[in-house]
């Protein structure tokens, strides 16, 4: 009901800012000390994330097919992943694996383009180089593991 002030309640019952706990008691103090632990409760931890443009662009459209705003669709993935970790474990150990392989015959085709170099400069002066054969064997050896791991790279684009 209310009363000639304006206000609503019992006269008198300290509901007026006038009449609450007086700044710097215990009460007034235990009562900013909830709000802030509420206030840090609802607080999340703010993560930083780097990516290509290509990169934003590809998890921005995978947000916007989803319906979701960028921060959460990444927070919802990396929670995701975190809960099938050994899944995700599998995913990058095959992934380093493929560009070991990469790298691998990326070096073995440069040591053997350096025998064809040599190959070429005997054929050229006349000679009758030896282990021409070979060499050409480990081009199309370096060449088909090259392809190899391309191709599988290319399939987790």
């Amino acid at each position: 009901m209310a009363q000639e002030s304006g206000r609503q309640g019992a006269a008198g019952a300290g509901c007026g800012a006038e009449d609450g706990p007086a700044p710097g008691t215990s009460a007034t103090r235990a009562r900013s000390q909830r709000r802030t632990r509420a206030r840090q409760n609802k607080q999340r931890a703010a993560v930083s994330v780097r990516l290509s443009t290509t990169e934003r662009a590809s998890v921005k459209a995978a947000a916007d097919h989803v319906g979701a705003s960028l921060a959460k669709f990444m927070a919802n993935a990396s929670l995701a992943a975190a809960h099938d970790i050994d899944r995700v474990a599998a995913n990058l150990l095959d992934l380093r694996g493929t560009i070991r392989e990469l790298v691998a015959a990326r070096t073995d085709l440069a040591r053997i383009g350096n025998n064809v170099n040599q190959i070429a400069r005997a054929f050229n002066s006349g000679a009758d180089p030896i282990g021409a054969e070979a060499a050409l064997a480990d081009v199309r050896r370096a060449a088909t593991r090259l392809e190899a791991a391309a191709q599988t790279l290319a399939e987790r684009a």
